[in-house]
């Protein structure tokens, strides 16, 4: 596993940038830890339906708004293990949807990738339900659960409105991971909801240097600490490569 960067005062933005980089190698060794025990078909099916997915930009926001002051070791462990969960809630959920892609006809088979992919998608679920339970936070277990929920009901409701407009998912969960972060670190009402509209604005635009200017500015952002600040400028930074 990379060394991880002692957290200080003051971090430079080469420092910042590779710290959150550093902690997202984390997050991604803990979810091929807790996807170890799975083997063929489930395991190919799960790691190909991951590599589909992209940049983890869910576990991104936790391990910026999930810094703390003061910043401990407990505090690190348990935003890798929430942000860790979001991602896996997310492939879970990938996984499951992946059931409307299915398009053979023999109806054994058809019946044998639909079983299979139901109970992949189910482990993941599980898994990442351990993740968010691994913080010890039964409020953040909550927030998690409430998410699943929210966001299981709009993709139901895509097979049977097409029409409709339903939930975005990216935004859904930020929106759980910023409320998540900051149950952990004891964050003010007011800079969470100044986060959860920068990383709502951050869910709807491919130009997220824009609003580097505003997280500068804002009142709100500038009373964090300098090391919060330089991982908020990171973490706008990294998303403007995805």
């Amino acid at each position: 596993m990379p060394k991880r960067i002692s957290p200080s005062t003051h971090q430079s933005e080469t420092q910042a940038d590779q710290a959150l980089l550093t902690e997202l190698n984390e997050v991604d060794a803990e979810i091929r830890a807790v996807l170890s025990d799975l083997f063929p078909p489930f395991s190919q099916m799960i790691d190909a339906r991951r590599r589909t997915l992209g940049a983890m930009k869910r576990a991104a926001i936790v391990l910026t708004a999930g810094i703390g002051v003061p910043e401990t070791d407990e505090l690190h462990a348990k935003r890798v293990s929430l942000a860790a969960a979001l991602e896996m809630l997310h492939l879970a959920l990938a996984v499951h949807m992946a059931i409307s892609e299915i398009s053979v006809t023999d109806t054994v088979q058809y019946q044998s990738l639909l079983g299979s992919t139901i109970l992949a998608g189910d482990y993941c679920f599980s898994r990442s339900a351990d993740l968010a339970v691994r913080t010890g936070d039964p409020v953040v277990v909550e927030i998690f659960s409430e998410a699943l929920k929210r966001v299981s009901e709009a993709n139901l409701r895509r097979f049977f409105e097409p029409s409709a407009l339903h939930l975005e998912e990216d935004s859904e969960l930020f929106l759980a991971g910023i409320a998540a972060a900051g149950q952990l670190t004891g964050t003010s009402a007011t800079l969470q909801s100044a986060q959860s509209q920068l990383v709502s604005d951050l869910a709807r635009t491919q130009s997220p240097v824009v609003h580097l200017q505003t997280l500068a500015d804002a009142a709100v952002f500038a009373a964090l600490s300098p090391l919060q600040r330089a991982r908020w400028q990171a973490l706008i930074e990294w998303f403007s490569t995805k």
